[in-house]
């Protein structure tokens, strides 16, 4: 159960999504709250993706709660990206300051490419 005030348990469930915005664009979206228990769902997520994608997109902006594991997961998968040659992105629209605060304190924000949308990440796709 969420100790997060204001948060419907029931949204709390950590979920993770892969749509493919063009051939080579994959949008990796997390809902919910993500932990150690959640990161070999992410991993196989952004893996796979980073199997074909020359950008990779990981929409945080419905995230209620992230731990260390899961800060670390996107530092690796970035680190992957780079070595592929893949343009990562981390979207977060504001609407989740606890996330963007937690990563500011990590120091780790603006490593991870931070975009306010997706559409704004996809701007610059090509380019």
């Amino acid at each position: 159960m969420s100790l997060l005030v204001g948060v419907d348990p029931q949204n709390t469930t950590p979920i993770v999504t892969t749509t493919w915005r063009q051939p080579t664009v994959a949008v990796v979206t997390l809902e919910g709250e993500h932990d150690m228990a959640s990161v070999p769902q992410l991993e196989q997520a952004l893996g796979n993706a980073l199997l074909t994608c020359s950008q990779l997109l990981v929409d945080l902006s419905s995230v209620q709660f992230i731990d260390s594991s899961t800060i670390h997961c996107l530092i690796k998968m970035k680190r992957e990206a780079d070595d592929k040659r893949c343009d990562f992105k981390l979207v977060l629209d504001g609407d989740a300051p606890n996330i963007e605060h937690t990563l500011e304190i990590c120091g780790v924000l603006g490593v991870l490419n931070r975009v306010a949308t997706v559409d704004a990440a996809l701007e610059h796709v090509g380019s």
